[in-house]
């Protein structure tokens, strides 16, 4: 058998009883060869048709997959028959037809039966994978005009190498089998099925080309997700269509299955894990899940339906120019098309290159998936919540976040690295608290705050687990050193003075909690001010302020004191904000991560993300312990409102984190889909947006046009620092939480 046709794709559907979230999944591997291209487009409904996101790659008859605003979502499998005499005219048109119609993944089936029947399907076989947020089926055509469909049960997960997969039917049973009538007398006819000596009918042994049942490939590929999700693996004729899972799996373990060589392989070029949730409306309840070559889709931004496609995804500027040409002007993609963002992901080396820098503080040494990953070494392929400070006494830079395996691994850790040459070289990262590797795991700790006193004494706080909660959810712990980080003293526990109505009702569980920015002196008389998320029992985040008191008294961390402002009532929430639409996303009304800066007439100036589709923005005029009523942060006070997702939203002072000089700049994505339930929506594009203090004004701080920062169509989430160094601002960055630069912004 030919090898190329033997590990074509891969795919998963799972019933909403045997996920952790009572959603419906659909997983699937697209595997491609050759020069292809891969468009993301976002396909408008007219009156012949439904909307739709559309993953195309243009040329092939077989490899798009689509989800519509009912929340149908198709992928497809090759799976070779043994017919060799029946002929038809249909390929690429059945999952077009089918997604364009159908307002139910059954609908979608009987299209997809009636267009095979009507016209005949011209490949040799192939299985459409259709779910809805209620069901899942596999669909499997003949070449001709045979066709035969199976529901998968709620409580099992099926999985589907590149052979057929359904076994034995029943047509009569219509709730879970749907197909040709003739099925049966068909494969008589043709003598595949002799029922005398093969007992009760099978379409897979009756209608597969025989060498796809027994190729090696498949049959491996097979047994890995069958042991994966059932602990064993019956392969051969027993094998069956579904079974019950040994656990209720979550869409990062179909993830971690789709990134497990040889069902990732060299030749993935799409991976997509289409979550439905049944308690929803469809065209809001369906996240999709995209990982692109070297990516685990399940840590990538989610995409609905309706997310805004960006251009540098697209191949031509409309998706009916892009249907029109689909099967024409292909080829030589690279050459005509040079700034597509596909490119990035096929090359790494493009990829780490995209946005430019000047600085590089630390690259990777571990892989991105599991396969390229080893857990017994120490887990860096995450990198986030980057702080960078100065120590000008020494000539310093001094560099801390959190790393782990990836993001919320059981061994996340905080680093520290230093620099003595301005940042142009860099030690090797040291872990000072948390779990080093996957394979010996500690409690984890992470989002960091460093701090330096006015001697010297170089502080770091973080969260540190305490429960099994793990992510966000912990004590404060810290260290300091003496000697610019070449040791540290013992880990100490930093007391919180008092709890509030937000943290749990028992007092032995620590409070849910995280800071973002590095504190900055911004406070009373100077001290250190960082804003905090905080979580309540329902997950929904506020921000209050914190101060941290005696840092330049050299304490030891047990003493080290903490006001708390804006606690309580008076926390950030966007929930009272009055807001330009009328949204309400899934996750709550959250408020998160503040940026603070300082004002040239004194007062601080605070913006928020948010789930409301904007960030928000309020002001103090007693160095953070009181702030006015939020509002939504526009361009000006009577100008347009910046959108943005539940993303990062950094604002910085060009002259420096404390130095009030009225020029800013804020990093902003400048899209939202009022339309989505959820709203940790694409973090595409990102744009910076200059700002100017304006005297006078209610938003103190005007905005104008974005200019263009990271043209990526997806991971922009940037937890940045920044400082300003001899006279030039630097702008310290995550890149794909990954790697870590720095750039210049003067």
């Amino acid at each position: 058998m030919n090898l190329l046709a033997a590990i074509l794709c891969f795919g998963i559907i799972a019933g909403r009883n045997a996920t952790t979230d009572g959603y419906v999944y659909l997983g699937h591997n697209e595997d491609q060869w050759g020069e292809q291209m891969l468009n993301i487009y976002n396909v408008p409904a007219n009156e012949d048709r439904n909307a739709c996101l559309w993953f195309e790659f243009p040329g092939q008859k077989s490899g798009d997959s689509f989800i519509n605003e009912y929340g149908v979502c198709i992928s497809s499998d090759q799976c070779l028959s043994r017919e060799d005499s029946a002929e038809g005219s249909l390929v690429y048109e059945i999952r077009t037809t089918a997604i364009q119609k159908a307002r139910s993944a059954r609908e979608a089936v009987h299209i997809i039966g009636r267009l095979v029947e009507t016209y005949g399907y011209a490949d040799s076989g192939r299985s459409y994978l259709v779910a809805d947020r209620n069901e899942g089926w596999i669909v499997a055509v003949v070449k001709g005009r045979r066709w035969v469909a199976q529901r998968v049960p709620d409580d099992h997960i099926a999985t589907i190498p590149n052979y057929y997969t359904i076994g034995k039917i029943n047509l009569k049973d219509s709730l879970n089998f749907l197909g040709s009538k003739d099925i049966i007398k068909y494969a008589r006819k043709r003598g595949w099925y002799r029922p005398l000596k093969d007992g009760a009918f099978n379409f897979r042994l009756a209608y597969s080309a025989p060498s796809t049942l027994k190729d090696l490939h498949n049959l491996r590929r097979h047994r890995i997700a069958q042991e994966f999700f059932f602990g064993n693996a019956i392969l051969g004729d027993n094998t069956a269509f579904s079974r019950r899972p040994v656990r209720k799996f979550h869409r990062r373990d179909l993830s971690k299955l789709l990134t497990v060589e040889p069902i990732c392989n060299e030749h993935t070029a799409l991976t997509t894990i289409f979550t439905l949730n049944p308690a929803y409306p469809p065209a809001k309840g369906s996240v999709i899940w995209v990982g692109l070559p070297g990516q685990d889709a399940a840590n990538q931004s989610q995409w609905t339906i309706f997310t805004k496609s960006p251009e540098v995804c697209h191949r031509y500027a409309t998706a009916d120019e892009a249907m029109a040409r689909h099967f024409s002007d292909t080829g030589n993609y690279r050459q005509r098309w040079p700034g597509h963002f596909y490119w990035h992901y096929l090359d790494p080396s493009l990829n780490r290159n995209l946005i430019p820098h000047d600085f590089e503080v630390f690259i990777p040494r571990q892989g991105r998936t599991d396969k390229d990953r080893d857990p017994r070494r120490i887990g860096d392929s995450f990198n986030d919540h980057f702080h960078v400070l100065e120590d000008s006494s020494k000539g310093m830079l001094y560099a801390f976040w959190t790393q782990g395996t990836y993001e919320a691994a059981d061994d996340e850790h905080v680093v520290f690295s230093k620099s003595a040459d301005g940042g142009k070289s860099w030690t090797e990262p040291v872990v000072i608290a948390g779990s080093e590797t996957l394979a010996d795991p500690k409690p984890v700790a992470a989002w960091q705050q460093p701090m330096l006193s006015r001697s010297g004494r170089l502080y770091c706080l973080w969260n540190q687990e305490t429960t099994v909660k793990k992510h966000l959810c912990g004590i404060m712990m810290g260290r300091y050193s003496d000697d610019g980080g070449t040791t540290w003293s013992d880990p100490e526990i930093v007391p919180f003075p008092k709890r509030f109505s937000a943290d749990p009702a028992d007092p032995n569980l620590p409070p849910r909690w995280c800071m973002w920015q590095r504190p900055l002196r911004l406070g009373q008389d100077g001290r250190y001010l960082a804003g905090c998320s905080r979580y309540d029992s329902a997950g929904v985040a506020r921000v209050e302020i914190w101060q941290y008191d005696n840092i330049d008294e050299d304490p030891e961390v047990r003493d080290i004191r903490i006001s708390f402002f804006n606690t309580e009532e008076q926390a950030f929430d966007s929930g009272k904000v009055k807001n330009d639409h009328e949204y309400m996303s899934r996750e709550g009304f959250h408020t998160e991560e503040a940026c603070i800066v300082k004002l040239p007439d004194g007062r601080l100036f605070a913006v928020m993300r948010t789930s409301i589709g904007h960030p928000i923005w309020s002001v103090s005029s007693d160095s953070g312990r009181s702030w006015a009523r939020p509002e939504i942060l526009r361009t000006s006070d009577d100008g347009p409102a910046i959108l943005q997702p539940c993303s990062p939203c950094p604002i910085y002072d060009y002259a420096g984190p404390e130095a009030g000089s009225g020029r800013y700049f804020i990093m902003v994505h400048d899209t939202f889909d009022f339309n989505g339930i959820t709203s940790y929506q694409n973090r595409g594009p990102l744009y910076k947006r200059d700002g100017r203090f304006v005297p006078g004004a209610r938003q103190p701080v005007w905005f104008g046009e974005p200019a263009l920062f990271s043209p990526r169509d997806t991971g922009n989430s940037f937890y940045t620092s920044y400082t300003a160094l001899n006279g030039e601002g630097v702008l310290w960055f995550g890149d794909q939480k990954y790697y870590l630069f720095g750039k210049r912004m003067n």
